[in-house]
């Protein structure tokens, strides 16, 4: 059955300076993400002069808050805000009036009144930190076990996480990530992030194709001409880097080549279905699951719901690894028509009258990042730290990739800009 589905609009940013009145910079950062947001604000609260060219015509990178499509805040990207203790964009938030608080102790697994899903999770989790701990880098699906018609599901909890499919998932990468509660905002993680920004000097629909090092410092070439600086700070995604579209000269090192052949992006998706209010018999922010079964391939078909998120009426249907590149590859439709009907499965038909459109959000095929976060292959944990160090002494690297135990985060992205800041700023003065 054919679904209504919304059609994704983006708006650029108003106003944005562009880079022809000045060709010469100190710094130039390359992307408009969280990480080359934080630089780029920390070198202008420094003095310094700076230009960050962004491809896409929006700040954000994957932090952004659609309010076009439904009307109200969908987060397209990142959502929650994790690891509260460590999380600056809690009080960043705070400060500028957004409304935010921890995820609700909302749950419900359908079929499983007895709550054996969690006991299944939290034996997985053991495996995986055992496995870990004796410094054995193995694959998620190697120390996977079984047990329960509720192991798979519980595998899933833990896959979807990581944006990957179990065979793909490193345990020491997994258990280095560190543990904290999750925040919702009302207004959206993204806003959040744009509002901080404030009013930074971006160049949008900016795509740089080189960046070289000269004996005066860098020279960046973009679709928009050729650009100078004493230093720049790359934020692009591992997925960008890996695809080579930025040509590097001198050549990347083989260790870092290395390391970004080992931390890979993986695919983790949003399918948002709207419905009318108090369509869904559930309270607002309820996390759903339902039973997965084993697949020959073991691939881990199936999701999680956050329902009604912060009572806008929206459902959004997570999936992620092989699973969301299939749901990518079906189509927008086909993909709506997947979450509405196995939400109908778990509270029945009637939902279907309050139904009123969706959007499936397709990361992997998002020339821009190619996926959603990244994550280490099976062996390649240790290969993170090669991911931040500077290149040719004046090219810098940041992303939430190079964080070493908040990679896959807003918040590591953010931190990781501020210490490539800080970084160049020693180097300059």
């Amino acid at each position: 059955m054919l679904q209504k589905s919304f059609p994704l609009k983006e708006r650029s940013m108003k106003n944005v300076p562009s880079f022809s009145n000045s060709t010469e910079f100190d710094v130039i950062v390359v992307g408009a993400g969280a990480a080359g947001l934080a630089a780029a604000k920390s070198l202008v609260a420094a003095g310094k002069s700076v230009i960050c060219f962004e491809a896409a015509d929006r700040i954000g990178g994957r932090a952004h808050t659609d309010t076009q499509i439904f009307g109200v805040p969908f987060d397209i990207g990142a959502h929650w805000l994790h690891v509260e203790h460590l999380n600056p964009f809690i009080k960043i938030a705070k400060s500028l009036g957004f409304d935010v608080a921890p995820q609700k102790d909302n749950y419900l697994t359908y079929g499983d009144p007895d709550d054996l899903l969690w006991a299944e999770v939290e034996e997985i989790e053991d495996q995986m930190a055992e496995a870990a701990e004796a410094d054995h880098d193995v694959s998620m699906l190697d120390v996977f076990q079984s047990k329960s018609p509720w192991s798979h599901t519980a595998a899933m909890m833990h896959a979807l996480s990581m944006g990957r499919d179990m065979a793909e998932i490193s345990v020491q990468d997994w258990d280095l990530e560190v543990e904290g509660s999750d925040w919702l905002c009302v207004q959206g993680f993204g806003a959040i992030v744009a509002r901080h920004a404030g009013d930074l000097p971006v160049s949008l629909e900016t795509s740089v194709s080189a960046i070289s090092r000269t004996a005066k410092g860098v020279t960046v070439e973009t679709s928009k001409g050729t650009a100078k600086a004493k230093a720049v700070i790359v934020t692009v995604s591992q997925g960008v880097l890996a695809a080579e579209t930025i040509r590097f000269d001198p050549p990347l090192e083989n260790e870092r080549l290395g390391a970004i052949a080992g931390i890979t992006m993986g695919t983790y998706n949003h399918i948002a279905l709207k419905f009318a209010p108090d369509a869904l018999p559930i309270q607002p922010d309820t996390w759903v699951t339902y039973q997965l079964g084993a697949q020959p391939d073991s691939i881990l078909r199936g999701g999680g719901f956050l329902c009604n998120a912060s009572n806008h009426g929206l459902t959004s249907f997570e999936n992620s690894g092989t699973f969301a590149q299939e749901l990518e590859e079906a189509g927008q439709d086909e993909a709506i028509s997947f979450a509405l009907n196995k939400l109908i499965e778990i509270f029945g038909s009637d939902i279907r009258k309050g139904f009123e459109g969706g959007h499936a959000m397709q990361w992997g095929k998002n020339p821009m990042t190619l996926g959603s976060y990244s994550g280490a292959l099976p062996g390649s944990a240790g290969l993170r730290k090669h991911l931040g160090r500077a290149h040719a002494e004046r090219i810098h690297f940041a992303g939430e990739a190079t964080h070493l135990v908040e990679m896959a985060t807003v918040s590591g992205a953010h931190k990781e800009g501020l210490c490539a800041a800080q970084d160049v700023l020693s180097q300059l003065n």
